[in-house]
């Protein structure tokens, strides 16, 4: 191997940094094709498993998602982003519960995570736990008070609570 050779070969972070550009500009499938070449150099890059999920997610694969967030979160168990991409994806399957407890995960690392008490707020309604559902909302615009989708999301749940009391 010649200098020319170890001088033009990428690395790990190379790779990565290529896939988050590829993401940023919307070429998801381009961006998977680029995490899995930093996942090949280091198969324990967390940001890169979570990454290419993200990339899957908006390339409509979301169980293919949900086993790269898996794996990021092997790895990494305080991985955020893993945690809370991963709750958006199970709860766009309909998976109401285990979404909450992926949210659940994401705001014991983080407990000022406003869109995650937001989203976590969604999944309750889908379950009809209103009363549960207007305290994960309250608590996103106690963190973030102009949070106008959880405000009006609140109100939703409240209405819904009031004709369903037990709820």
């Amino acid at each position: 191997m010649g200098l020319f050779d170890v001088l033009s070969k990428k690395t790990d972070v190379q790779y990565f940094t290529e896939g988050n550009n590829f993401f940023k500009h919307g070429k998801y499938a381009e961006a998977v094709a680029s995490y899995d070449k930093a996942i090949a150099i280091k198969s324990d890059y967390t940001n890169a498993w979570a990454m290419r999920g993200w990339a899957l997610s908006n390339l409509g694969h979301p169980e293919e998602a949900i086993a790269s967030y898996d794996r990021a979160i092997a790895i990494d168990p305080n991985n955020i982003g893993a945690w809370y991409t991963r709750g958006w994806d199970l709860y766009n399957l309909g998976k109401y519960t285990e979404s909450i407890t992926s949210y659940d995960k994401a705001i014991a690392i983080k407990p000022d995570y406003a869109d995650a008490w937001y989203t976590r707020g969604l999944a309750l309604g889908e379950l009809g736990k209103y009363t549960e559902a207007v305290a994960s909302y309250d608590k996103a615009i106690a963190i973030k008070p102009d949070y106008t989708e959880a405000k009006q999301n609140r109100e939703i749940a409240l209405q819904k609570r009031d004709k369903h009391p037990s709820k």
